[in-house]
């Protein structure tokens, strides 16, 4: 067989591969102006928590761990702008990916932190929300709609940054 009918041979396969696989239920990464991918995590206190448990109300998600810099670096931000928004209803989902329960709980007491938190050890929210893998922090502000507003991945240098993504959730 001479090198140009390989060739087309090869080009008829991935054709007609590409297009069996364009029927099939590979999920494409949510974006801005997208409905945020609903899940179901293991929660502090022991039930499981759903984003869907918040619908109506604007949520941040942030994953996190106590061993990411970044992350412990702007929880005093994201503590400050719950006080201050809470009386609209927001809501912080906080989802830890690397640790246990108690050190979790004693890492939360001992800063004053009182964040609905979520542990998330199958990377359930990575593959979900399209995150880089173990690269934390992240953050998803979802309006009272449901869609994604914005998308942050890293951390924030300041509560001016946050709340200027804030505002696109906040009524």
């Amino acid at each position: 067989m001479n090198s140009a009918k390989l060739l087309y041979i090869l080009i008829i396969f991935c054709t007609v591969f590409c297009l069996s696989c364009a029927g099939s239920s590979i999920q494409s990464c949510p974006r801005i102006g997208d409905k945020a991918p609903d899940f179901t995590l293991p929660g502090l206190e022991g039930k499981n928590i759903s984003l869907s448990d918040f619908a109506g109300r604007p949520v941040i998600i942030n994953t996190w761990s106590i061993s990411c810099i970044e992350c412990k670096k702007e929880m005093p931000f994201f503590k400050q702008v719950q006080t201050k928004y809470a009386d609209k209803g927001l809501v912080i989902l906080s989802i830890n990916t690397m640790d246990s329960a108690s050190t979790v709980r004693e890492f939360l007491n001992q800063n004053g932190y009182q964040f609905t938190v979520a542990f998330d050890f199958k990377n359930d929210i990575y593959k979900k929300y399209c995150c880089p893998k173990n690269a934390d922090p992240n953050s998803f502000f979802i309006g009272r709609d449901g869609i994604i507003r914005s998308i942050k991945i890293g951390g924030f240098a300041g509560q001016n940054e946050l709340e200027q993504e804030l505002k696109k959730i906040i009524d």
